[in-house]
C-alpha cells in the first residue's frame, strides 16, 4: 500500500510597519533565530532594531514580512524597509532589506523550508503590488531563490540583474603556514619588509584586541580618531563620517561583544599610540573585517596589511570557517602585499531589481526597452 504524500506546509502572511509590533515580536522573532536553518547576523531582532532606531532615513517606513506555520508559530521573517527615491524623475516607493545598513549579504531568516517561506513571500508581495513599484534586493548568492524564480517574474513585473559587491574571501581550512606558503613570494617579502620596519621604528610594537562590552567602546574612540582625517576629507567610507552610523556602534559592538562576537583590533607603537585600527564581527561561522584603517602619517609601513593580515592568522584554528573584507582603507605603499593578496578570491554577489510595471514606473519602463532597441538598431 503506498502511504500519502505528505502535505505542503500552510503558512500565512502578516505585514509590520510600526515599532511597537516590532518590540513586542522579540520573544517569537529570537525564539526563531535559535532554531532557524537560514539567516544570519543581520535578519536577527536585535540588529533590526538597532539599525532601525540609529540609521533609518527620514520618511522610511518599516515593512516587515512575517510568516507563521498552522499552529501561528514565527516560521520566517523578512526584514524590509520601504524608501521614497527619484528614478527618472518619478518618485518610487522602493522595498530594500534593512540589513543593506552596515550589514552583509543580508537574506531571509527562516526555520526550514527557506523556498517554500521565499515563494508564499513572493504571493504576498503581489497581492499588495499597489504599495510598491521596485523591489531591490542586493547582495544575493548566485543560488538564491530570488534569483532563480524572480529574473523572468512574468505577472507584468520585469527583473533586472545586476553584480554587486565583490569581497575578498578565504577559507580557514589547515592552518595558516600553509595559507602563508601559498601566497606570491613578492607579496610575502613586502609583508616581511613592512613589519621589519615598523619594528624599527616602534620598537615595541604591539596589537591590542578589544572584544569584551568593557573594553570595546574606549578602543572604539580611539579606532574613531584614526579615522579623523579620512572623515575630514571626505576620501573614504568610515563609520565617523555619519554621527548615526557611531550611534549605531555604540549600541551594537557591546551587544555582540558580549556573545564573543565582535572585538576592536588596535595596532599601537610602542608608546600606546595607535597605527591602524580594525573592526571585526562575527556572523555564525564567518569573521567578516567590516571598517579598518590607519594614521596617514605611518603609510609607508601599510599598517592596516600589518594588522589584518595578522587578524587573519589568529582566524585560522579557530571555530570560525570563512573570513571576508568589507571596508579597508589601505595604504598604496602595500603594494603587491595588499590585504586582498593574502585572500584566496572573491565572492560575488548580485544585484536584482524587480520592477512593477502596473505601477506608473511601467509606461517607463517600456519607453525606455523601445529606446534602447532603436539605438541598438
Amino acid at each position: 500500500m503506498s502511504l500519502p504524500e505528505s502535505c505542503p506546509p500552510v503558512y500565512s502572511v502578516t505585514v509590520v510597519h510600526d515599532e511597537a509590533a516590532l518590540v513586542r515580536l522579540r520573544t517569537d522573532w529570537e525564539t526563531l533565530e535559535d532554531q532557524a536553518e537560514e539567516g544570519g547576523r543581520y535578519s536577527s531582532w536585535a540588529y533590526v532594531r538597532l539599525a532601525w532606531q540609529h540609521l533609518a532615513p527620514p520618511g522610511t517606513r518599516l515593512w516587515l514580512m512575517l510568516v507563521r506555520d498552522g499552529q501561528g508559530r514565527l516560521h520566517g521573517v523578512l526584514p524590509l524597509v520601504c524608501l521614497v527615491e527619484r528614478h527618472h524623475g518619478l518618485r518610487l516607493q522602493v522595498l530594500r532589506h534593512i540589513g543593506i545598513w552596515e550589514g552583509d549579504r543580508p537574506g531571509l531568516l527562516a526555520l526550514d523550508d527557506g523556498d517554500g517561506v521565499w515563494a508564499v513571500l513572493w504571493e504576498v508581495l503581489v497581492a499588495r503590488r499597489s504599495e510598491w513599484q521596485v523591489l531591490d534586493l542586493r547582495e544575493l548568492l548566485p543560488d538564491s531563490w530570488p534569483l532563480r524564480h524572480l529574473v523572468q517574474p512574468k505577472q507584468a513585473f520585469s527583473g533586472q540583474v545586476r553584480l554587486d559587491i565583490v569581497a575578498p574571501f578565504q577559507r580557514l581550512d589547515g592552518d595558516w603556514a600553509a595559507h602563508a606558503s601559498r601566497r606570491a613570494a613578492a607579496a610575502q617579502a613586502a609583508r616581511d619588509q613592512c613589519h621589519d620596519r615598523l619594528q624599527a621604528r616602534h620598537s615595541g610594537a604591539t596589537t591590542v584586541v578589544a572584544g569584551t562590552p568593557d573594553d570595546i567602546l574606549p578602543a572604539l574612540d580611539c579606532y574613531l580618531q584614526l579615522e579623523r582625517p579620512w572623515t575630514a576629507e571626505g576620501r573614504a567610507i568610515t563609520v565617523g563620517c555619519n554621527l548615526r552610523l557611531v550611534a549605531f556602534y555604540r549600541d551594537w559592538l557591546p551587544r555582540l561583544a558580549a556573545r564573543g562576537d565582535a572585538a576592536v583590533w588596535l595596532l599601537l607603537d610602542g608608546e600606546g599610540r595607535a597605527l591602524a585600527g580594525l573592526i571585526r564581527l562575527r556572523d555564525g561561522d564567518t569573521w567578516i573585517e567590516r571598517h579598518a584603517c590607519f594614521d596617514p602619517a605611518h603609510a609607508d609601513l601599510a599598517p592596516t596589511l600589518l594588522l589584518a593580515t595578522e587578524a587573519l592568522q589568529r582566524s585560522f584554528g579557530t571555530s570560525a570557517q570563512v573570513s571576508t573584507l568589507v571596508n579597508l582603507i589601505e595604504s598604496k605603499d602595500a603594494g603587491a602585499a595588499g590585504v586582498r593578496h593574502w585572500y584566496d578570491g572573491p565572492c560575488q554577489t548580485q544585484r536584482l531589481s524587480v520592477r512593477n510595471l502596473r505601477s506608473w514606473l511601467g509606461p517607463v519602463v517600456w519607453l525606455k526597452e523601445r529606446v534602447g532597441r532603436f539605438r541598438q538598431a
